[in-house]
């Protein structure tokens, strides 16, 4: 069988780490790719028609979501639904809201805020960055462990064998 210190010290290495550095990699794509598209999106304001009312992933509960109606600079009335589902809402119907979209696909528009622009991001970054400081703690671990395991006890010396050792500690702390 393996070394269990072996074996973590590997898994933090080969699969922790990897993993941790590819969200975090996600991440910040994910910032580039929002950035992106802010750059050549148009801001303008916006209207909470409806906050439409959806079943959760598990069936639960409900979370709910804003319809969005703005008008383009080529006059244009768009409706979107946000990708952004909160329980409780964010939004109310009839708030005015800051909207960001493209002028190429207005469809595609979003409320500008943290959450809904940046949340994919701060997700990632987040669980990547537990990955990473997991695989970390794992690794000194182990290096920790197998250093202490290396070397002699000043108990060892005197009893040769670790249940004893145990038992000897105990003997001496009763006499």
């Amino acid at each position: 069988m393996e070394d269990p210190a072996v074996f973590l010290s590997r898994l933090a290495r080969f699969a922790l780490i990897p993993i941790g550095l590819l969200l975090l990699l996600g991440a910040g794509f994910s910032v580039w790719s929002t950035k992106a598209w802010l750059a050549r999106a148009v801001e303008t304001q916006g209207t909470v028609i409806e906050m439409l009312r959806v079943r959760d992933s598990e069936n639960k509960g409900y979370l709910f979501t804003p319809i969005v109606r703005f008008d383009t600079i080529d006059g244009r009335t768009v409706e979107f639904q946000s990708g952004l589902r909160t329980n409780p809402p964010l939004y109310r119907t009839g708030q005015e809201v800051p909207v960001v979209y493209d002028p190429g696909v207005p469809e595609s528009a979003a409320i500008l805020g943290v959450l809904p622009l940046w949340m994919m991001p701060i997700i990632l970054a987040f669980i990547g960055s537990i990955f990473l400081f997991v695989a970390t703690v794992m690794i000194v671990l182990t290096k920790r462990v197998a250093r202490a395991l290396d070397q002699p006890s000043h108990l060892a010396d005197v009893v040769g064998s670790p249940g004893r050792r145990q038992v000897a500690v105990l003997n001496r702390t009763r006499s």
